[in-house]
């Protein structure tokens, strides 16, 4: 096989759970360390459960994503302009970095990868394994080998979309974005082409006044508030699995229980492909608006 030019491989850091970035792909080693290996980031493994027949086939009943666990080699020596203190300054560097605990809490680290297109993808991961094993060589250099743990199995974009819904502030002047809302019921329609692979939960900013309904007719899924947020206050709703909460962030108060559902109980991702939305805000006014924020997710880096 020939290429018209030369591959292009994958750009690597890994920024620690205290926000230190660690470029992993510096092949100068003029730091002192360089990713030499990398695997389980071409997919996610899966469970299936099914029921099992007289005739020794299966029905499927359960397909679902599982943790998943990224194996990762970190060559480390001796920093360009370091002495072998600074080469074991580094080692403990690199063993603080991939130790996922802070405060007496998990604390989980951010692998992100730079494809041959430019476009950058990450997931948040907890080393399970490595840390107490590394390969001690001869002259100062020495091979961690890492298991990282992955909770979310799904790779995301670092740089999120952003919809903004809200009445425009000149009756007849209707802008292209944001997005109008309009009607006695302050009802927005709008379709969104979902670039992703994997569901992405929206994370939902509304401000005030008005009761907001939001609704996915592509899944047939809604959800909503049964209590008006009153003018001047904002709601932040998380949708993500897992992390689901609703408070009004002016008064920090925890609106949960204020959560009405039509169909099945839960905050409705985005699914692959197109999604027409529908997004309603009783009594709004000019100073009503409701943010939709989501990252495209993947099903591998």
């Amino acid at each position: 096989m020939t290429w018209d030019k030369p591959p292009v491989p994958l750009y690597i850091t890994y920024t620690d759970p205290d926000g230190q970035v660690w470029d992993l792909s510096d092949r100068s080693f003029a730091k002192g360390y360089v990713c030499s290996a990398i695997s389980g980031i071409e997919g996610l493994p899966v469970m299936m459960q099914g029921i099992p027949l007289l005739d020794g086939t299966t029905v499927p009943t359960i397909y679902l994503p599982q943790t998943g666990t990224i194996g990762i080699a970190i060559l480390v020596g001796r920093p360009s302009s370091g002495d072998q203190e600074a080469y074991y300054d580094l080692l403990d560097g690199i063993t603080t970095a991939f130790y996922n605990r802070r405060n007496q809490n998990p604390a989980p680290g951010t692998l992100t990868i730079r494809r041959p297109d430019g476009t950058t993808r990450n997931i948040q991961t907890y080393t399970t394994s490595g840390l107490n094993t590394p390969d001690v060589g001869i002259n100062d250099m020495t091979l961690y080998s890492f298991a990282l743990s992955t909770p979310d199995p799904y790779w995301s974009d670092v740089v999120a979309e952003s919809l903004l819904f809200q009445l425009p502030q000149n009756a007849g002047i209707l802008p292209v974005l944001p997005v109008v809302l309009d009607g006695p019921n302050v009802i927005g329609d709008v379709t969104i082409d979902y670039f992703g692979k994997a569901p992405s939960y929206p994370t939902w900013t509304i401000v005030g006044p008005g009761t907001p309904t939001m609704t996915n007719h592509t899944t047939g899924r809604s959800w909503g508030l049964n209590t008006a947020i009153v003018a001047g206050k904002t709601v932040v709703v998380e949708t993500k699995r897992g992390k689901q909460y609703a408070i009004n962030i002016t008064d920090n108060i925890n609106i949960w229980n204020q959560l009405v559902f039509s169909g099945p109980h839960d905050l409705w991702p985005l699914a692959e492909g197109e999604n027409k939305i529908t997004v309603s805000m009783a009594n709004a006014t000019t100073a009503s608006s409701v943010n939709m924020q989501y990252f495209n997710r993947w099903v591998r880096a």
